[in-house]
C-alpha cells in the first residue's frame, strides 16, 4: 500500500511541475491605459494615466497604483467598476482614492470571488471623475495581464 501511495504521490508531483508557469501562480496582474477616448460619453480631455493592479488568488487582496496627469479640473473620484464589458458602464466596487485623490493613488483592498470572476473576464475598468467631467474625465478597461 506504501508503494502505492509513494507511486501516486510522485506522479502528482511530476504533473504539477509539469502545468505552464501560469496555472502555478498565486497572483494575477492586470494593467490599463486612461484616457477620454475610453469613455462612454463624449469627453474632451487631453489628460492620461494608466494603471496597474495585482491580484493575490490565495487572499483576494487587489493591490493598485494608478497615475495620471492632465486633469482639467479638480477630481472627485477614482474608482473599479464593474461588471462591464468595453463600451458600457458598471457600478463602482471600490474605492481607488480612499485617502484622497493624488497621483499616484497606491492601496488595496479584498474583494469577493464575483469581482475577482470580473477582473479575470476583462469586465472591469477605472474610471477617474472631475468637477468638469462627473461622469469620468478618463478611463480604461481593465486587461489581463502586465504592462506591456
Amino acid at each position: 500500500m506504501n508503494r502505492r501511495v509513494t507511486l501516486i504521490t510522485a506522479l502528482s508531483a511530476m504533473l504539477f511541475a509539469c502545468l505552464p508557469a501560469h496555472a502555478q501562480m498565486t497572483t494575477r496582474d492586470f494593467h490599463t491605459d486612461l484616457s477620454a477616448w475610453n469613455q462612454t460619453r463624449l469627453t474632451e480631455s487631453g489628460a492620461i494615466g494608466s494603471a496597474d493592479l495585482a491580484l493575490d488568488l490565495t487572499t483576494l487582496t487587489l493591490t493598485w497604483e494608478v497615475h495620471f496627469n492632465g486633469l482639467e479640473s479638480r477630481p472627485i473620484a477614482a474608482s473599479l467598476h464593474g461588471p462591464s464589458q468595453p463600451g458600457a458602464n458598471g457600478l463602482a466596487f471600490i474605492d481607488l482614492a480612499p485617502n484622497g485623490i493624488i497621483s499616484p493613488l497606491k492601496g488595496s483592498a479584498v474583494v469577493t470571488e464575483a469581482e475577482v470572476q470580473y477582473l479575470l473576464a476583462g469586465w472591469t475598468y477605472v474610471n477617474i471623475t472631475t468637477d468638469r467631467w462627473p461622469y469620468g474625465e478618463i478611463r480604461g478597461q481593465v486587461d489581463v495581464g502586465p504592462r506591456n
